[in-house]
């Protein structure tokens, strides 16, 4: 997985194109009820499965479409793991992107976004959210530009 650094404006025009495109056919891309196929690799498929496969071992059942895939394994009942288990989780992936070599201005919107935008995923992404990492990248810059490494 290559993680991207600042979009062009060129990848962001076409994405507006293409709402556009959406909307001028009667068509809202966001729509609550809106369902969208994305490919994904084998590593993620077996990945997923191995989560169903935890899912009705600790609960006895398939799940179902409100079961979250990634539950709380603590609990007697399925639910969504903590905020607190998040953001360990989120604080421990952006500690190992640091320590990776990863390019500082990528960890620095990791932890600023809470997103890792890449190659593979920016087209999933608002162009707000591409904004949101673009300006957390070039905040980084300017920290470091001015000696403030908050």
């Amino acid at each position: 997985m290559e993680l991207q650094g600042p979009v062009k404006s060129s990848e962001v025009a076409n994405h507006a194109k293409k709402i556009r495109q959406w909307e001028s056919r009667g068509k809202r891309p966001l729509e609550a009820d809106a369902k969208k196929t994305i490919p994904i690799d084998h590593a993620t498929a077996e990945a997923i499965a191995q989560q169903k496969q935890l899912f009705r071992e600790k609960f006895g059942r398939e799940p179902g479409p409100e079961d979250p895939l990634f539950f709380d394994p603590d609990s007697a009942v399925p639910e969504f793991l903590s905020v607190e288990s998040q953001e360990a989780t989120r604080r421990a992936l952006v500690q190992a992107a640091g320590e990776s070599g990863m390019d500082p201005a990528l960890v620095y919107a990791m932890n600023k976004t809470g997103r890792i935008v890449t190659q593979q995923n920016m087209r999933f992404l608002t162009d707000a959210d591409i904004q949101e990492w673009n300006d957390a990248v070039d905040e980084y810059h300017q920290m470091m530009g001015s000696g403030d490494t908050q």
